[in-house]
């Protein structure tokens, strides 16, 4: 998303550059640039929040090739811009546990929720201060994404049923563990590690959904 914004913005500053037809690229000019090149103006204090961030992004463009052949073109490529960004971004281990995987959109979206250690388990809302009770709706446990995923009497018969269904002996259960062999798996093509990587997210998303049902439906 951070890559994707900055590329938002150069677009945003090429328009200023070479859009002169355009009757926002007219106003900007006439408004704040005036006689100055974009690319010299100085940034004021009473600039409006996005014109500041459109002139802010003139130090991350000024020094790319890129950018330099811009000049001798007559429309801007996103994709260009964007894959530059990216790159200076770092990678997490786990991408191939999303990327390219047939799981359902709203497992993905849980399964990544997961790696990150970022879903709304109990002792995390009671952290922030939203609930006081942080029992698993299980057992007498507290609610951890450890516990409610691998620990819980509840669910981890369900892993253990999906990981005998893919023929594959894990002693240790746990997301560190399923993550750190499933991760081994991604380098290969075959028909298992997709099958591997649909039951993981649809795994953990139905134990979620199942959690949720629990805490706020009663059922």
């Amino acid at each position: 998303m951070e890559a994707w914004n900055k590329a938002c913005m150069v677009r945003l500053l090429w328009n200023l550059c070479k859009k002169e037809d355009s009757m926002w690229v007219r106003w900007v000019h006439t408004y704040y640039i005036k006689e100055v090149s974009i690319m010299d103006v100085h940034v004021k204090d009473s600039f409006s929040w996005i014109m500041k961030e459109i002139l802010q992004i003139r130090e991350h463009v000024k020094r790319l090739d890129c950018w330099k052949s811009l000049g001798q073109r007559k429309e801007y490529k996103m994709k260009e811009f964007y894959l530059h960004f990216l790159a200076q971004s770092n990678d997490v281990d786990w991408k191939g546990l999303i990327m390219g995987n047939y799981a359902r959109p709203r497992a993905k979206i849980i399964m990544w929720l997961a790696c990150h250690g970022r879903l709304a388990t109990k002792d995390r809302l009671v952290r922030f201060r939203m609930i006081k009770d942080v029992k698993c709706e299980s057992c007498a446990e507290n609610e951890t994404m450890q516990h409610l995923f691998f620990e819980c009497d509840g669910t981890n018969g369900t892993w253990r049923g999906v990981l005998d269904w893919l023929h594959i002996k894990q002693q240790e259960c746990g997301l560190t563990q399923i993550k750190s062999w499933a991760i081994r798996l991604c380098k290969s093509k075959n028909w298992r590690r997709k099958f591997l990587h649909v039951a993981l997210a649809e795994t953990v998303y139905s134990v979620w959904h199942n959690r949720n049902c629990k805490v706020y439906r009663k059922k």
